[in-house]
């Protein structure tokens, strides 16, 4: 994906582009993967079957490393074999942009132990397009799910004046960055419309917020914030490089997430079955007051942070002079940036650990194709 650019383009992060070390550090998206797990299992019941020896098709929307794909795509595999044996071919589809570690992804599929992709008469694709776009022909599909995915958003509409992160925007700002969430739903849900067949099942995890549109993430987001403010003081990012760092989602709320599905054009092919608001625990500093290890929780939040959103950081530095005068490469920069952030993130984790606690908001929704 292309770098971050405050005019339009696509960020890079966005819809599952993740960082280094994403599947080892995913355990929070893996933990609410659990919370859409039960409307996927009545997704899988409730939808139609294919004609005799066709296949069940499926799309996972926002693949990243494929890691967190492994348990849904196994219960739709499941499933289907419950309702038909092994007559039914089922083939998976797992979409991301183009950026994507496409190759990670494959090996994870493939090649983890007890993977769904083992089974006989079962198929695993990809392809390489936003989920913002047209994925698949019309009625292609008999079920469609997306984790922890769609608060990634197409295009950043601007910085966010003195922070990283949206939900700290104000104003003019924080109204471009909702209707960027609006106008992007609206694209998701009208492309899923064409694409699921009649009766089609459509399952959502959405990364959220609550009614005051906070996310549960804000001391976090603010500690990376005053470190980066650091690296500015420490002269190794310039001062336009942290104002133009962004990162490019909005968690929505409930009933930004619930519009368009009550009234709009696809409120007449869309049928909302089921939703929720759920606030997850904080994982990370459960485990940290089970051991008492301090260190282990700066690293494993530090390395959360990073794998998530530190490309959609870095994008926005500029090639400086190397230090011998000659033109540095902006990978070498990136890394010497990366490499103070992380050890600086660690430090302010661990000097007061509880001042980061998050409680991660997700909206899960069931839908269906009338």
């Amino acid at each position: 994906m292309s770098e971050v650019s405050m005019t339009g383009s696509t960020p890079r992060g966005a819809e599952g582009a993740m960082g280094r070390g994403y599947a080892r550090h995913s355990r929070v998206q893996h933990r609410a993967d659990d919370y859409g797990m039960p409307l996927l299992r009545r997704a899988v019941d409730a939808a139609p079957l294919p004609a005799d020896g066709e296949p069940f098709r499926v799309a996972d929307l926002g693949a990243a490393a494929g890691t967190n794909s492994l348990d849904p795509m196994r219960l739709v595999v499941e499933g289907i074999r419950g309702r038909t044996g092994e007559a039914t071919p089922v083939t998976v589809v797992h979409t991301d942009i183009p950026a994507n570690d496409f190759n990670t992804m494959f090996a994870t599929v493939m090649s983890s132990p007890g993977s769904y992709a083992r089974e006989p008469q079962v198929f695993a694709f990809a392809e390489a397009r936003s989920f913002y776009e047209p994925l698949f022909p019309p009625a292609e599909l008999h079920l469609a799910w997306s984790a922890i995915a769609v608060h990634w958003l197409s295009r950043v509409p601007g910085p966010v004046p003195g922070h990283i992160f949206s939900t700290r925007a104000t104003g003019e700002v924080r109204r471009a960055f909702e209707e960027q969430a609006r106008t992007d739903w609206e694209s998701f849900l009208t492309h899923r419309a064409r694409e699921l067949c009649p009766g089609g099942q459509l399952v959502v995890l959405g990364g959220a917020a609550a009614d005051d549109g906070s996310s549960g993430a804000e001391a976090l987001m603010d500690t990376a914030d005053a470190v980066l403010a650091d690296l500015v003081r420490q002269g190794l990012i310039t001062p336009d490089e942290h104002a133009n760092m962004t990162i490019p989602t909005w968690n929505r709320s409930r009933e930004e997430f619930l519009a368009p599905l009550r009234a709009g054009p696809v409120a007449d092919v869309l049928r909302l079955e089921e939703h929720d608001l759920v606030v997850l625990p904080d994982i990370h500093l459960e485990e940290l007051r089970r051991t008492g290890d301090v260190q282990g929780f700066a690293e494993r939040v530090t390395g959360f942070f990073r794998a998530a959103f530190q490309p959609s950081l870095l994008s926005a530095l500029d090639t400086p002079p190397g230090r011998d005068g000659a033109a540095a490469g902006p990978g070498d920069r990136a890394d010497e940036v990366a490499e103070a952030f992380a050890a600086a993130m660690r430090a302010r984790i661990a000097a007061d650990p509880e001042a980061v606690e998050t409680h991660w908001h997700v909206v899960p929704l069931r839908i269906t194709r009338v």
